[in-house]
């Protein structure tokens, strides 16, 4: 039999107070970034082969490190002016970290990052499926990939994680003994993340032309990039790279599975998910459609339930209602 999951739910005013605390999954430091005060909110849930983990913070921080050699994350991680490996990461989507793999972040204001990890005999069998499989699964070496998941199945990761948090919180806050909910909360977690592992497969053999094609698509992105929050249209990111619509289109739907219009409104309703899971309780759903540009609330609300499997206000309500319940 397992024994009780370790947990806590804490509070820091500074980075010297983080820098105590240890992680089973990985390796790393932290260290201060600007001169912005630091304040944090940090919930870890560590049992049997997952390890869930919910930090909200503001204030600068730096982290460098790795991913244990027997350990595997999903992580979420946005903020204003974040960089995961040196990439812009200011909307939630979700990213694989494989064993053995090396990081650096670089949030230098309000940031949040959740996380769930596998190890053990769960990730052993993974391993085992992958090896029968034809169909090779990339993430299980070392490496950041960002394969492209269902939005359904990463709104479920968020909500099985924001569940066991919601626990680990209650027990803290009130002094309940809520062993046996983590217990469960937390593995309802790793096992929603092998699901999605096991569906998940690496993109097909690139063609010919696929790096010119890659350099399009990184020069949209990075265009994209500069304007978080802001529509961007297509003929005018074919006016600054030089490049028709069709010659766009092409590179995305090889590189990406995607037209860059979808892409480009995917990118904006993800940030106002993003915002949601932020400060859902404080923000009306108008006032974050139009943070990012959907001035058509009815059309907004349509795309992402569209995306998510539910509209938004009913998605806020459920995140939120969620965290107020447990």
């Amino acid at each position: 039999m397992l024994d009780a999951p370790n947990w806590y739910a804490r509070r820091y005013n500074s980075v010297v107070a983080r820098t105590r605390e240890s992680d089973p999954d990985a390796e790393f430091h932290i260290q201060q970034i600007g001169a912005q005060r630091h304040a944090s909110r940090l919930a870890t849930i560590d049992y049997g082969d997952a390890f869930v983990l919910d930090l909200q913070d503001k204030g600068g921080i730096a982290m460098s490190g790795a991913i244990n050699d027997d350990a595997l994350t999903a992580v979420f991680l946005w903020g204003e002016g974040t960089t995961f490996n040196g990439q812009r990461s200011e909307t939630p989507r979700l990213r694989i970290i494989g064993p053995g793999t090396e990081f650096k972040l670089e949030m230098p204001g309000s940031y949040r990052l959740m996380r769930i990890g596998l190890r053990g005999p769960t990730l052993a069998s993974l391993r085992a499926a992958s090896n029968s499989d034809a169909g090779d699964r990339g993430w299980l070496i070392p490496g950041v990939h960002e394969q492209r998941v269902a939005p359904g199945a990463e709104v479920e990761l968020q909500q099985k994680l924001l569940r066991t948090v919601g626990f680990a919180e209650a027990a803290a806050r009130r002094g309940y003994d809520l062993s046996a909910g983590l217990a469960v909360a937390a593995s309802e977690a790793g096992a929603a993340l092998a699901q999605v592992l096991a569906r998940t497969h690496a993109p097909p053999v690139r063609n010919l032309g696929f790096h010119d094609r890659r350099e399009i698509v990184d020069a949209t992105l990075a265009i994209l990039e500069a304007k978080p929050q802001s529509p961007v249209s297509v003929s005018a990111v074919c006016g600054i790279l030089g490049v028709g619509e069709r010659t766009l289109e092409r590179a995305f739907q090889e590189c990406l599975g995607v037209n860059p219009r979808a892409y480009e409104r995917e990118r904006r309703l993800r940030a106002a998910h993003g915002l949601i899971l932020t400060r859902g309780d404080r923000l009306s759903i108008t006032d974050i459609a139009m943070s990012f540009g959907f001035w058509h609330l009815g059309r907004f609300a349509g795309a992402y339930a569209a995306l998510f499997g539910c509209p938004p206000s009913e998605m806020r309500r459920r995140i939120w209602g969620l965290v107020a319940q447990d």
